[in-house]
């Protein structure tokens, strides 16, 4: 007996959006762009489920997006239907006209569309180009999710656990401490924003399961501060993720340490002492502040 596959609630949403978007393509004659606001209007979703459902859309080639400024709550200001999103909408919609018939399945045999219905609805987004080997489409969705949440800036860091040139925990801790800082002077600066710090090191090791978990977390990152002092090769591994993926990449070393290799010598970084009390350069914090305010904004 075959198996019905039951869409998740994220796939469930994406077939509202799409089901939206192609009405009022009908309507008009015209793929035009749709206001956030309007989304939420005629699916009677909210904004966390349109962001997470939106994203995974564009990253399928569903949907185009406007992006702007002061788009909050919703990570995107306008978006329209695309050709390929309406064949995709269409393709389920004949599945569904024919639920009741028979198709040819992969093995040759006959099988009852509504399988095949399960099969089209379930659709998976694609692991993007540069994916992390083994990346699941539960990894992408957390993704979403934590890139989707406007109220918390998330910030990792990487370090080599037993490094030759400061105390992990105590380093680890300053920093962290210096981020919240800024968090806490952007919310007074801000009335009415209350941002969440979430900060997070990130686990040591190559494993492939651990590795997973590790690119997961610097993707789903606003902000990767890494120490590079050992020039281990994991945490150069990770300073590559976070700069594939777009996530704002701070560097820092022990001032006695030689500059970064020249391959990144381009990015910021700054020399600290005293495991992270002391950083040579005195306007840090004001940098920080200012790359924790650009992360906020970016989010919208």
């Amino acid at each position: 007996m075959n198996k019905s596959i039951m869409p998740t609630e994220i796939e469930v949403n994406q077939d509202s959006i799409l089901r939206y978007l192609y009405t009022k393509a009908l309507d008009s004659k015209v793929h035009d762009y749709i206001p956030a606001a309007e989304i939420h209007q005629g699916t009677g979703l909210d904004p966390l489920q349109i962001n997470q459902a939106v994203e995974l859309l564009k990253s399928n080639g569903l949907i185009d997006w406007l992006l702007t400024l002061g788009s909050s709550p919703y990570t995107f200001f306008c978006i329209r239907l695309t050709a390929r999103g309406a064949y995709e909408f269409q393709r389920r919609q004949d599945a569904q006209k024919n639920k009741d018939s028979v198709f040819i399945n992969k093995d040759g045999q006959e099988s009852p569309m509504q399988e095949l219905l399960s099969l089209l609805t379930k659709q998976r987004p694609p692991s993007p180009i540069g994916s992390p080997y083994g990346f699941t489409d539960k990894d992408w969705e957390d993704v979403s999710s934590w890139k989707a949440n406007k109220k918390v800036l998330y910030i990792v860091f990487g370090c080599k656990f037993d490094s030759d040139y400061c105390d992990y925990t105590a380093l680890n801790e300053n920093i962290k401490c210096r981020f919240k800082e800024a968090v806490e002077r952007y919310n007074s600066e801000n009335p009415g924003e209350s941002i969440q710090l979430k900060y997070e090191p990130l686990h040591a090791g190559l494993g492939e399961h651990l590795f997973n978990e590790i690119a997961r977390d610097i993707i789903s990152s606003d902000i990767s501060v890494f120490e590079i002092s050992d020039k281990a090769p994991n945490v150069f591994i990770e300073i590559g993720v976070a700069l594939t993926w777009g996530s704002r990449v701070l560097l820092i070393k022990n001032e006695k340490c030689s500059p970064p290799p020249s391959d990144i010598s381009g990015q910021t970084y700054a020399d600290y002492s005293d495991n992270g009390k002391i950083f040579a350069d005195a306007q840090l914090s004001e940098k920080l502040y200012r790359m924790v305010e650009r992360a906020i904004r970016k989010k919208g």
